[in-house]
Parts: C-alpha cells; sequence; structure tokens
C-alpha cells in the first residue's frame, strides 16, 4: 500500500508525532510505502520532503499567508506549498492520502477537491479547525453547530482579522461535499463533536487511538537516571513539559504557576521541578521550596525516557486538548499523570487509577492531589504500574498500525 502523508511538520508538535510514527508502524508491521509532504523538515528521512524549497519561499509564503489572514481569506491561496502537494501527490500515485495538520499557511483547503481526484483522503483531526470557522478550538462555544462562530473566535489561534468565519465554515461544507474525505478523529472527545458538526453531513467518521514504541517508551531504573541527570535519589520530583513554556495560553501558563505557587506554599520540605521546554519563566524564581531544573527542549527521546523515568509526578493543567502524547509518553513509561478534565485527557489518564483528573481549572484542587500523591510512596507505585499497563493496553504502537491498515484497506475495498 502506498500512502501520502501530509501534514505541516515530520517531528514538531503532536500532530508531527502522529503523523510520523503512524507511519513507522505501517512500514514496519504492513510493509507500507510512505512519502510525507511537510511545510517544515526537521528529519533527515528521504522520504520526508519540504513544500518550501528553499528560505526565500518560504518568506514569501509566510508574508502571504498572513495578509490573507488578516483579510480573513484564510487558506484560500498560497504561492508554493500548494502547488508542490498537488505535484508530487500526482507523481507518487498514492493509495490512500493521510492528511493531518492542514494549519500553517501550507495547504489551500479547496485543493481537498483536487487531491481526493488522485486518491481517497483519511483526514485525521487533531483539534477542531476542520469544523470551525477558523479556531483550533472553540473552549466550549458550541456555535458551530449552527454554521455560526462564537464572539471573538477570530482571534482565537489561527486567528483571522476580518470576522468571515461563517463565510469559512460554508465554504468548507461546500468543499467537503465535493471531496472524496473520510474523517479520523483519535480521541472519543473528538469523535463526539465531529459527529455532531453540520459540516461533515454525509461523511462517515471513525476514532482510531494513537499509539507509540512501548519498547523505547519504558520505565527505566529511577536510581540510575537520577545520578545521571544530576537529581538527589531522595528527592521528590515533579516534572512538565511544553514546547514554549513562556507565554504558552495552551498548555501551563497561567495555571501552571497558580499551582506551583499554592505548593510552594504548602510544601513542608524542599521539591524537585523538571521543566522541560523552551525559555526560562521569572515567575518560577519566586517559589523558595522548589528546585527547578530547565533542560530546554528535548529533541531526543531518549532523553526525554530519562527524564520521565526520573520523575514521580506529572503535572499537565492544559486548557484544550485532543488526545496528546504529552500524557501518553509518560504513561507508557511508568509515570502518574495529574491534569484537568478536558478534550481527550480523560481517556488517557484514568482517575485514582493512573492518575488524576481535576475540574477545569481548580488550580487549589489540583495542587492539594499533587501534594497528598507526592506523600503517599505506596499509592505512587501503585499508580506507576497502572500507568504502564494503561499504556500497553490502549497505546500499543502495533495496534496503532494495525487499525490503521485495516481502515485504510476497508476504504479501498469500498466496505467501509
Amino acid at each position: 500500500m502506498k500512502i501520502l502523508f501530509i501534514n505541516i511538520s515530520d517531528k514538531a508538535g503532536g500532530s508531527a508525532k502522529a503523523a510520523y510514527r503512524l507511519g513507522q508502524a505501517l512500514e514496519k508491521y504492513h510493509h507500507a510505502k510512505n512519502l510525507f509532504l511537510v511545510r517544515t523538515k526537521i528529519s533527515t528521512d528521504k522520504n520526508v520532503i519540504q513544500t518550501r524549497s528553499n528560505k526565500i519561499t518560504g518568506t514569501i509564503e509566510r508574508g502571504t499567508n498572513i495578509l490573507l489572514n488578516f483579510a480573513g481569506m484564510q487558506y484560500q491561496w498560497l504561492p508554493f506549498s500548494p502547488k508542490t502537494i498537488l505535484r508530487k501527490a500526482s507523481e507518487f500515485k498514492p493509495d490512500i492520502i493521510s492528511l493531518h495538520n492542514t494549519i500553517g499557511g501550507y495547504f489551500v483547503t479547496k485543493d481537498l477537491i483536487k487531491l481526493s481526484q488522485i486518491a481517497p483522503i483519511v483526514w485525521t483531526l487533531h483539534d477542531m479547525w476542520a469544523f470551525t470557522g477558523n479556531a483550533a478550538h472553540t473552549f466550549g462555544d458550541e456555535s458551530w453547530k449552527e454554521m455560526k462562530t462564537g464572539h471573538g473566535e477570530n482571534k482565537i489561534f489561527p486567528w483571522i482579522g476580518i470576522n468571515t468565519g461563517r463565510w469559512l465554515l460554508k465554504q468548507k461544507k461546500d468543499i467537503y461535499n465535493h471531496s472524496d474525505i473520510t474523517i479520523v478523529t483519535p480521541s472519543k472527545w473528538l469523535y463526539k463533536l465531529a459527529a455532531q458538526s453540520p459540516v461533515f453531513e454525509g461523511k462517515k467518521i471513525h476514532q482510531i487511538y494513537h499509539g507509540i514504541d512501548l519498547r523505547k517508551f519504558k520505565r527505566l531504573p529511577k536510581d540510575k537516571v537520577r545520578n545521571e541527570l544530576g537529581i538527589p535519589l531522595k528527592a521528590k520530583v515533579l516534572m512538565f513539559g511544553a514546547d514554549k513554556l513562556e507565554k504558552n495560553y495552551w498548555k501551563g501558563g497561567k495555571e501552571l504557576f497558580d499551582i506551583l505557587g499554592f505548593i510552594n506554599s504548602r510544601a513542608n520540605e524542599k521539591l524537585f521541578l523538571l521543566a522541560l521546554g523552551r525559555g526560562h519563566p521569572k515567575e518560577l524564581e519566586q517559589f523558595n521550596n522548589f528546585t527547578t531544573i530547565f533542560p530546554g527542549f528535548i529533541e531526543s527521546e531518549e532523553l526525554l525516557i530519562k527524564y520521565y523515568s526520573a520523575a514521580d509526578l506529572f503535572l499537565y493543567p492544559t486548557r484544550a486538548d485532543n488526545l496528546p502524547f504529552g500524557l501518553i509518553e509518560p504513561i507508557a513509561c511508568g509515570l502518574p499523570c495529574i491534569t484537568f478534565k478536558i478534550g481527550g485527557c480523560p481517556e488517557i489518564i484514568k482517575n485514582n487509577k493512573n492518575g488524576f483528573i481535576i475540574p477545569p481549572f481548580n488550580c487549589e484542587i489540583f495542587a492539594r492531589k499533587v501534594l497528598q500523591t507526592l506523600n503517599d510512596k505506596p499509592g505512587l507505585r501503585e499508580l506507576s504500574r497502572n500507568a504502564r499497563k494503561y499504556a500497553e493496553e490502549i497505546f500499543s504502537h502495533s495496534a496503532f498500525g494495525k487499525n490503521y491498515c485495516d481502515f485504510f484497506t476497508k476504504i479501498l475495498k469500498k466496505i467501509y
């Protein structure tokens, strides 16, 4: 089976991890031949092609995207990437097009029609953008159910200047009606939303969980990795991770600082905090009951696994999420997590089993649960065992590949 993947990146971000790991699973277990077309290439994989040929075309296309977004003409036209995508798709002649994150100023929405004439499209949604005016998440607003946009939705990423959200929604519906697309959602949460969307009327929607290489992502001996990373063996260690640590509205941000502030004022001993990501927030310097380590943004999975293995508890105070690898990875390494009841997070973290689910956005309850859990060593060990077990049951790499392969086969045989 020949599969063309289209995505914003091959390595950066959750959608990139999902698509690239899916490609690896399909190639390893089902002998698929893959080609990736991405806006931003990070790997050295020869089967990954960047849609922008050089820095000059990248600069021009970014500028064009900004101007069109400001005018409310989001993803109506772009000068370079769409031509590359259509040309490469025609040359590759895929059996299936696996479409992922189309946000980011490299993909023109109406090209779904042309691409679906080359091969059936299976569009894996990583957020709500496909069925809203312009927003990746609407934070509870359900105006999209009536083909409308919520108040201020145009200011949500990826923003538009002139609020053309209703027109964009109607255009999406028309494009989808003329395209051979099937929708996949990684979480049951997003499935339920997509199934209620008027833009997907008449389209088939399926849910498939992400998967991860559990032979790689596993718990390493805590004493060994703490010695290697310079973390005291008897320390109580919290961990938080995000792409950006500063001014991150989606993950962390004000909620993280409020939680840590409450913990700082109640802790009766010094705690360690591993803050993984770009940046060095000054807010963290005020917490005198924390020894904070800033390893930066970690690209190496091997090193990331060591940090997961060194920590006692993972904090994930997210505002919006689908089925984040930011929770799947730590539980695979036996690291219990605490998060808010947001999106698909409760599908990864089972309350009182492999972590805790906190009502959004109750930072005091979140912080109290952190302190309570840190002081319960037998409970932590049980949570850790359950975390790994649940990852093995639900998020295996082989099941990830098999579920998609079976689904692609059904589409090609027209039995779905």
